[in-house]
């Protein structure tokens, strides 16, 4: 091999040992002296013959791991193939690609015809939506339920990737009823009798569904006088709800939250800071009361206020990191149980549900009691 004079007569040497490997009639020792040569060769090829190389032995049997990683790292042209089928990569070879290496890169590996949960996770990760759409149209590919959620989280407004995960097999029953609060028409109405849902609750999951989209759609850096016309026109429609404060709470929306308040009760937002922030702990109840908010919702709202007292609201007015973390398990006990599977958007709305639900519940019970009384 080093006595070859030149090296394209050195790489038509790899190609032809390439082309042997291939067929994999080959003995354990004549695979060691075959990876040797293309490992040798592979760094003083040129693009033509890495290309060559790739496409030969990208269903190579017993592929050496190390070449093929090698061929997956390179020019887009030399990793496609390897990556698109080669069986010799490992998960962690894939998601070290799609992390380190370039989009079209990830959209090769994208392709591929199985994907396990981790790659898939890992290209989810990516926010590319042609990634992503392969990933949500292949039913070979493992998809984690925190996956379907990040999908949905950036791309609940893209009809092609929410009609893909829509239309898989079979959905983690909280993404199927996430589904139901981006999607309309004949997919919605499959989603129900798929699924089974009650369609009360999808209408009641539609309609939270609308708030959370609202909150999550500002511009950060939206200036105070722009949040205030919007709350002002929120009020004036009567859509200033008790569910969509409590909703801006949770999520730690501060800079819907305060001027809402503001607004509500009819007071200064520096006043409406001070009633937060009472340590007597009178401050929250009175500025409940005063906003006139749902009775039902006043434990939540306190213990929301209690959480919130000493935060430092980040820049652009919204909580700081960790502030989900500790709301998570306020609304879990509000729910009743705990459920990593839900996105913690689904989290509030079940809070929110379950307190509307144990309020109706007393009410109807409170009403046979006073029935039986008379």
């Amino acid at each position: 091999m080093s006595a070859d004079p030149t090296p394209a007569r050195r790489a038509a040497t790899m190609l032809a040992v390439a082309n042997v490997y291939q067929t994999g009639e080959m003995t354990a020792e004549e695979r060691e002296i075959a990876n040797s040569i293309i490992n040798a060769v592979l760094p003083e090829a040129e693009l033509d013959f890495r290309r060559r190389l790739a496409e030969t032995l990208k269903s190579a049997p017993g592929l050496d791991r190390g070449i093929a990683r090698r061929l997956a790292e390179d020019v887009m042209d030399v990793a496609r193939p390897i990556l698109a089928e080669s069986l010799a990569l490992t998960d962690e070879d894939l998601v070290a690609v799609i992390e380190h290496r370039s989009i079209e890169h990830a959209r090769a590996v994208a392709s591929r015809p199985i994907l396990s949960a981790a790659v898939s996770t890992a290209l989810i990760k990516t926010d590319d939506e042609t990634v992503v759409l392969r990933v949500a149209t292949n039913e070979n590919a493992a998809i984690p339920t925190q996956a379907y959620h990040r999908m949905l989280d950036r791309f609940a407004d893209n009809a092609n990737v929410t009609d893909a995960v829509a239309q898989r097999r079979a959905l983690p029953m909280a993404v199927a009823e996430r589904m139901t609060t981006v999607v309309s028409g004949r997919i919605l109405e499959r989603l129900i009798d798929k699924y089974n849902l009650e369609p009360a609750r999808v209408s009641a999951l539609i309609e939270h569904g609308r708030e959370n989209i609202l909150l999550t759609s500002f511009a950060p850096g939206q200036r105070a006088e722009e949040m205030r016309g919007l709350i002002d026109a929120l009020h004036q429609n009567g859509l200033l709800s008790s569910t969509l404060i409590l909703r801006a709470f949770a999520l730690g929306n501060f800079a819907f939250v305060l001027p809402a308040l503001s607004l509500m009760a009819g007071i200064q937002v520096s006043n409406v800071r001070a009633l937060l922030g009472d340590e007597g702990g009178r401050g929250p109840q009175q500025l409940f009361e005063r906003c006139h908010l749902d009775p039902v919702y006043r434990e939540l709202f306190l213990q929301l206020t209690l959480l919130g007292r000493h935060e430092r609201v980040r820049r652009f007015g919204f909580a700081p990191e960790g502030w989900r973390n500790n709301v998570r398990p306020v609304l879990d006990d509000v729910i009743g149980d705990a459920n990593p599977e839900q996105a913690f958007e689904q989290r509030i709305t079940e809070a929110l549900l379950a307190v509307a639900s144990r309020h109706h519940d007393n009410g109807q019970e409170g009403g046979a009691r006073r029935a039986h009384g008379r």
